[in-house]
């Protein structure tokens, strides 16, 4: 692994790593957290107030939020078991 790698690939592959550890995470919360501990995680992100909180300002940072409220209620949406 002494490849030289370019900034974007260096970011590109940052992200990449950080979506594999978040997976492996959200994987154990699905198992252990309670639906409640599941509904307040989605719950403070949906409580940025896009109008006004400085970190929205920045086009990127906004998004990522976003898509973080997203893969929240994607992953921890009550699933109906089937038996």
């Amino acid at each position: 692994m002494s490849q030289n790698l370019s900034a974007d690939q260096e970011l590109v592959s940052d992200v990449v790593a950080c979506q594999l550890v978040i997976k492996q995470i959200l994987d154990v919360i699905d198992v252990i957290a309670p639906v409640e501990v599941r509904e307040k995680m989605a719950n403070q992100l949906k409580t940025i107030d896009f109008t006004t909180h400085p970190a929205v300002a920045d086009p990127v940072t906004r998004r990522a939020i976003q898509k973080a409220i997203a893969l929240i209620e994607l992953k921890f949406t009550p699933q109906e078991e089937t038996h």
